[in-house]
């Protein structure tokens, strides 16, 4: 009896110790799991302010990158490109140029106010960075990334400050915890409570302010809301537990990395003690288990209890595993952790397929097979010669070059490697970030810069040296005009001096074409007009030209025509002309003084179609050129730079536009050259002979005015004799000159000094009182188009159907097509020629085609 009350009493003693037991397992589990599941939440919510702060911290550096290209670059076209460009490529909402009151201007040319409060005053006066919400008319609320930047303008804007901007929408990705299973809700919120970005899960309402959904909806009095305020003013970090609407949840608070904002997170218990859950059922069963079997070993009880515990532990490994692979597929890093002899493989993140192309069953047989992809530093060695040169706890971070056998590009790979004790054992953990969307933005940005650069200088170099061809048929004008004014009472000289003084003004008209229209002669659009020429007179003409400044040089100038057979040719004239200036003053400039210069033309053979083939030979013994620039020397901008011709300036075009001039007609041109012993140029091209009236024709040598014969001259007067012509021009010298040339032929003329005053002559004369009216194009009040087209909206026919022709200086394609489209009969080109002119007013006067 005694003994089975001892036994009842040991029993007893045994069954209260195991619930004792029991009970404090339970309570010590309980409070092992809470601890380990805010850690866990601090940590995971950790990962997502490291992931808004990297994101804060890349915007910033690459708004960085972009400030010297943006204060460099005065092709606003260019920067508007770029920008573009990066806005497709990072998916900003938009790019910002900011003054210092806070006002800006977008890359689509849009202007307004950036409100930043005190964040503008850390921008502009303090020089810092800012992450800021911000808020527009129209628009969702606004995240803005901003730099500072040295004082600049853009299209006019002066700025002191770069800034991009994304929909707080669109950052809420940077939140998305994975752990939970989108269960979780993620906000990142203002000192005042105020929701900044938004990620709550699928069934969840959207919240505005954080505190008054506290107020509304949770469990939490003013008190505790109050202290909880407190913590967000006071920037602290922890979890604490709450009800939300009759629904447990870990209230999460952490302060970002910057600013005055915090990221929030709410995590339904539940969710999170899944694993306490778990335990308590088996908790559960085992003490029904030792209350039926009292008679278990209190030792077997220990040993199912450290059995359960070790359970748990692993299922707790098994879950950060989990955790941790969740998380490396979705991010371009890869991990990998080796045993001391940087050989055996203790962990490997299962991405790497995807970040490096080798499968994970490769990389664990053999991991010296990354050896064979990363491209090795000569400095620093491969991977794995640096890792057994580090000591424990020891950090090295560069960068490696992967050249991944899946794919042809190369990428660029930050390299982290750390080393570390682990239960006594040493562990190399490596970290793999890819690299090349930076880098190669880097290298777009550095490329774009340099482009900028050589652009900006070859502009430079083009305008500081271009007057050098346009001096040279200056030089003759103002020298031949010097010459008649000496000679005023000798009429023949004057003649002869106007005469070589209107050549070298047409020269220098072509001049100015050229360099206007090189975009034109690049892409290869240049158009070859052919005209009647005699080739012996171009080539007097040339001569006339450039002999004041061979002259000038003491220079033996030798001219020879005597071997062309066929002197009347068809060919463009003013470029074959271009092509002789451009090599004459290139003999010239690299000829010493007293040095000999000779112009060559020889008629090779006769073809059977009409043509022929001519030689022309420049040839000069001044200082040469070396081998190597006459591999480029017909390249636009080039020069030989010596100290043979230090000093002298061009523009660098002649070479180029000579070059592109025979090859459009269909010719070649060959240059021999030695240095100090002289250059020679060999042109080689076939043109169309005229037949044997048109060169009877053109043999006849006559005395012209105003380009004409006497005969010719008579001949137009008789055409154009009392026809009325209204000539339009707001420029008084244009003016008078136009009226007297005019009259000389025979005109009748009226003007005008605009487009409106133009309209109200022809709208109130009777129909035909006048023949034709010449138009200018660029007036002041009513332009030539505008006036053309009122003029040709007249009600009456006869006046609405007065030919009309343009006069304009500006001679490109466009302007053509313009003044034909709004109802202009024909085009005359300033400055004007007259033998154009009247050919022109002869065809269009007898044709009777108006429009």
């Amino acid at each position: 009896m005694k003994r089975q009350r001892n036994g009842f009493i040991q029993n007893f003693i045994l069954l209260i110790t195991v619930f004792m037991v029991i009970g404090g397992y339970y309570r010590f589990i309980s409070g092992l799991i809470y601890k380990e599941s805010t850690n866990h939440l601090l940590e995971i919510y950790s990962q997502s302010n490291e992931a808004l702060h990297n994101l804060v911290g890349k915007n910033w550096m690459i708004m960085r990158m972009w400030l010297p290209f943006l204060e460099d670059n005065r092709e606003e076209e260019k920067v508007v490109e770029f920008l573009l460009e990066a806005r497709k490529e990072m998916g900003f909402t938009d790019f910002y140029f900011l003054s210092r009151e806070g006002d800006y201007l977008s890359i689509d040319g849009k202007k307004g106010y950036l409100d930043m409060q005190e964040g503008l005053v850390d921008l502009m006066l303090h020089k810092k960075s800012i992450f800021k919400n911000t808020a527009m008319p129209g628009k969702s609320e606004l995240m803005v990334f901003a730099v500072p930047a040295s004082l600049g303008t853009f299209q006019g804007f002066e700025y002191e400050a770069i800034a991009i901007s994304f929909y707080n929408s669109d950052l809420t990705a940077t939140l998305h915890i994975l752990a939970f299973d989108g269960q979780s809700n993620t906000y990142v919120i203002a000192g005042d409570g105020r929701v900044l970005i938004d990620k709550t899960g699928e069934q969840e309402k959207s919240v505005y302010n954080f505190l008054g959904m506290l107020e509304d909806r949770s469990d939490m009095d003013s008190r505790q809301i109050a202290e909880f305020r407190q913590l967000l003013l006071l920037q602290e970090k922890g979890v604490t537990t709450c009800s939300i609407e009759g629904k447990s949840y870990y209230l999460v608070y952490e302060p970002l990395n910057f600013g005055d904002l915090m990221i929030i997170g709410l995590v339904p218990v539940t969710v999170v003690n899944e694993n306490m859950n778990a335990l308590q059922n088996v908790t559960f069963f085992t003490v029904i288990g030792i209350a039926l079997c009292l008679s278990i070993s209190l030792i077997l009880f220990f040993i199912r209890k450290n059995h359960s515990h070790l359970k748990d532990k692993d299922t707790e490994i098994l879950y950060r595993e989990e955790l941790f692979s969740t998380l490396s597929n979705n991010v371009d890093d890869f991990f990998l952790m080796l045993d001391a002899d940087a050989k055996t493989v203790g962990y490997l993140s299962p991405n790497i397929k995807s970040i490096l192309g080798i499968s994970e069953q490769e990389a664990k047989q053999n991991i010296r097979i990354l050896e064979e992809h990363f491209v090795r530093n000569e400095e620093t060695g491969s991977i794995f010669e640096q890792l057994p040169q580090m000591d424990i706890g020891a950090r090295r971070e560069w960068e490696q070059e992967y050249r991944n056998s899946n794919e042809s590009d190369t990428h660029w790979f930050q390299v982290i490697a750390l080393c570390r004790e682990i239960q006594g054992k040493i562990k190399y953990i490596v970290v793999f970030s890819d690299r090349s969307k930076e880098i190669k933005m880097n290298q777009i940005l550095k490329e774009a810069v340099n482009a900028a650069y050589s652009a900006n200088r070859a502009k430079g170099v083009f305008l500081s040296n271009m007057s050098h061809d346009i001096r040279t048929p200056m030089n003759a004008i103002m020298g031949y005009a010097a010459l008649a004014e000496a000679n005023c009472s000798d009429e023949g000289k004057i003649l002869d001096y106007l005469k070589k003084i209107k050549l070298s003004g047409n020269h220098l008209l072509s001049i100015i074409n050229d360099i206007l229209d090189m975009s034109r002669i690049e892409s290869g659009k240049m158009i070859l007009e052919e005209n009647k020429v005699t080739l012996s007179e171009l080539f007097y003409e040339t001569r006339d030209i450039v002999i004041n400044q061979i002259e000038e040089k003491q220079q033996e100038f030798t001219l020879d025509v005597s071997r062309i057979t066929d002197d009347y040719v068809y060919c463009d004239k003013t470029r074959v002309k271009q092509v002789l200036l451009n090599l004459l003053s290139n003999a010239n400039k690299f000829t010493p003084k007293g040095g000999n210069i000779s112009l060559c033309a020889t008629q090779l053979s006769n073809a059977s179609d009409g043509s022929g083939v001519y030689e022309i030979r420049v040839k000069d013994n001044g200082i040469g050129m070396n081998q190597e620039f006459v591999q480029r020397m017909f390249h636009v901008f080039e020069q030989e730079r010596t100290s043979a011709d230090s000093g002298i300036l061009g523009t660098g075009l002649g070479l180029a536009i000579t070059k592109n001039i025979i090859d459009r007609m269909g010719g070649k041109i060959t240059v021999f050259t030695k240095e100090n012993a002289g250059t020679e140029f060999i042109i080689e091209v076939t043109l169309r002979l005229q037949t044997g009236a048109e060169g009877l024709q053109q043999s006849k040598r006559q005395d012209k005015a105003l380009g004409f014969s006497a005969d010719e001259a008579w001949e137009y007067k008789q055409i154009f004799e009392n026809k009325r012509i209204l000539v339009v021009e707001d420029n008084d010298c244009n003016l008078e000159i136009m009226k007297e040339l005019l009259s000389h032929y025979g005109f009748v003329v009226e003007t005008a000094e605009d487009g409106a005053e133009a309209v109200e002559l022809v709208a109130s004369s009777q129909p035909g009182y006048y023949q034709l009216i010449l138009m200018d194009i660029q007036m002041p009040y009513m332009d030539g188009y505008e006036a053309t087209r009122q003029i040709r909206g007249l009600k009456n026919p006869a006046l609405a159907q007065i030919p009309i022709l343009a006069m304009t200086a500006n001679v490109f394609d466009e302007e053509r097509g313009n003044a034909l489209e709004c109802g202009m009969n024909d085009f005359l080109d300033k400055p004007i020629e007259m033998e154009k002119v009247v050919q022109t007013l002869r065809r269009v006067l007898e044709s009777e085609i108006y429009i």
